[in-house]
């Protein structure tokens, strides 16, 4: 939508001029000479209407509306800075900007994140969250962790770990550890992950079971199945790392005492060799790398 607004530069000369009581350090701060300074405040007050400045020797005294004005273009002026920064970082303090899909980020990696920070307080870190394998933008960030097959060819691929995949449910639903075990599982209420290889087929299949027909609800994401079998809609299939912290917290109990080996693994992909990387980067990534492999 358009905005009805003067132009910024004349905004800034304003703003500078109050806070700093004279042009000529408004132009000193600005980069620019106090004719410019002068001249911007001056157009300003001309499209507004109204004069913003009592001009005295050698000194600026705002008017009421000026001193009324100011406040507004001062948090606009402070809004903008801060929505940079977030977004972008600091230039002298770039951030270390990963990616990972959502479960992954929100079930392992943010329970930890503070054992980093605690090794590390210098380095910002920045996490965006994909549901799926997308190609790597170097642009926007260098280092993507990736679950899959590892036959990217859009960065540099390095084995992360290979999770066995469990079925989990509420309490109140688990299975007897016995040999009719996959009968009733069959016959349960189960949740299934759209778009996942290791399926509830491939795990019946896996223990020689007929394959039950469908039998619950289906799901996008592993967050959204973990949290429906939490409150007792199903069974879920998901990678055992995921589902630990719901069966450290109770929320969860194994559903049986089976388990699959998971087709795809957890992959770091980077824009070039880890080693070329930022050394902040380079430390998150053997930090992660750590915690994977010595959990």
């Amino acid at each position: 939508m358009p905005y009805d607004l003067p132009p910024l530069s004349w905004l800034r000369a304003f703003e500078a001029s109050a806070r700093l009581g004279n042009f000529t350090r408004a132009a000193e701060e600005l980069l620019i000479t106090p004719a410019a300074i002068s001249y911007q405040v001056r157009q300003l007050e001309q499209q507004l209407g109204y004069p913003l400045f009592e001009r005295l020797h050698r000194t600026l005294v705002l008017t009421r509306l000026g001193q009324t004005y100011l406040p507004t273009v001062e948090k606009a002026f402070s809004d903008l800075s801060i929505a940079t920064v977030s977004v972008f970082g600091d230039r002298n303090r770039q951030p270390v900007r990963f990616r990972c899909l959502n479960s992954f980020g929100q079930l392992w990696m943010i329970p930890r994140i503070r054992r980093f920070q605690e090794l590390h307080p210098d380095v910002d870190l920045q996490m965006i969250s994909a549901s799926w394998a997308e190609t790597l933008n170097p642009e926007l960030f260098d280092i993507d962790i990736r679950f899959g097959d590892g036959t990217w060819t859009d960065g540099i691929v390095e084995f992360l770990q290979n999770d066995p995949i469990i079925p989990v449910c509420h309490p109140d639903l688990g299975l007897s550890a016995t040999k009719h075990d996959l009968e009733a599982l069959g016959a349960a209420p189960r949740l299934d992950i759209m778009g996942v290889i290791d399926t509830w087929e491939s795990f019946f299949r896996g223990y020689g079971h007929e394959v039950p027909s469908r039998n619950g609800l289906q799901v996008d994401q592993t967050l959204s199945a973990l949290e429906l079998a939490a409150l007792g809609h199903g069974h879920a299939l998901v990678l055992e790392s995921l589902a630990q912290p719901y069966l450290d917290a109770g929320r969860l109990v194994r559903s049986c005492d089976r388990r699959i080996n998971s087709r795809h693994s957890f992959y770091l992909v980077t824009s070039r060799p880890r080693k070329a990387l930022a050394p902040a980067a380079q430390n998150f990534c053997d930090w992660m790398i750590d915690e994977l492999r010595h959990p």
